[in-house]
């Protein structure tokens, strides 16, 4: 497939890719360089354009350009260095791009989504990734009722509310940005553990809370598969 930077998309046939892995201040980032030549220009202008586009389709401050290097996959990179030469007579150009990824794991594009109806405490949800790395979930709880100190876990770690979520107040324990909102309003503080996550090898997300409770909530799930 042909690779994309933002709106940019590489001619493939003119174009190679590296990948590395480094570690950086005790976690591991991904590095990567693309080069390339310009060809098929009809004039150095149109060359230079064409360089210029490749340039600001990454930012050199910033994690905010996605790069897409498999199908129905991204990670989010910026720039680390540029390197373009233009031969006017030959009228072709090259270049080489360096990229760097905070995280170096590649995630699904698309977002998988699971609705669960919860009417018990104990009620479990079997869940799976394609990916090969652990997945982060978002988790939106609807009550039905008061819902009284809800709490999911994965079998290794489990995230809590110690609070109500009033009937039609919606609760998120959103694992990608380690906040927990009820009704828009941060309640991180009131809530204790990590946040579940599927691995690979699939788990069971296991739904409990007080018996004060009224056990009653509609769930969605949502992640993105993630690969190393």
């Amino acid at each position: 497939m042909a690779v994309t930077l933002g709106n940019y998309t590489f001619d493939p046939a003119h174009t190679a890719v590296r990948e590395t892995h480094q570690e950086v201040g005790g976690r591991r980032e991904r590095v990567v360089e693309i080069n390339g030549v310009i060809v098929g220009a009809s004039t150095p202008a149109a060359i230079e354009a064409t360089l210029d586009a490749i340039l600001s389709a990454s930012a050199s401050d910033a994690y905010t350009a996605a790069l897409s290097l498999r199908e129905g996959r991204q990670l989010f990179v910026r720039r680390t260095d540029f390197e373009r030469h233009v031969s006017p007579d030959a009228l072709t150009g090259a270049f080489v791009l360096k990229l760097r990824a905070r995280d170096p794991h590649e995630e699904s594009i698309a977002v998988a989504t699971v609705n669960w109806t919860v009417q018990a405490s104990g009620s479990t949800l079997p869940l799976a990734t394609e990916g090969t790395a652990p997945a982060p979930l978002t988790i939106s709880l609807y009550a039905v009722g008061d819902v009284v100190s809800p709490a999911f876990d994965d079998g290794e770690r489990s995230i809590a509310y110690n609070g109500i979520v009033p009937d039609g107040s919606t609760l998120i324990f959103d694992a990608v940005t380690q906040r927990v909102t009820l009704d828009g309003d941060d309640v991180t503080p009131y809530t204790q553990g990590l946040f579940p996550c599927v691995d690979p090898a699939g788990a069971a997300l296991r739904y409990t809370d007080a018996a004060a409770s009224s056990h009653h909530a509609n769930v969605t799930v949502a992640y993105r598969d993630r690969w190393w």
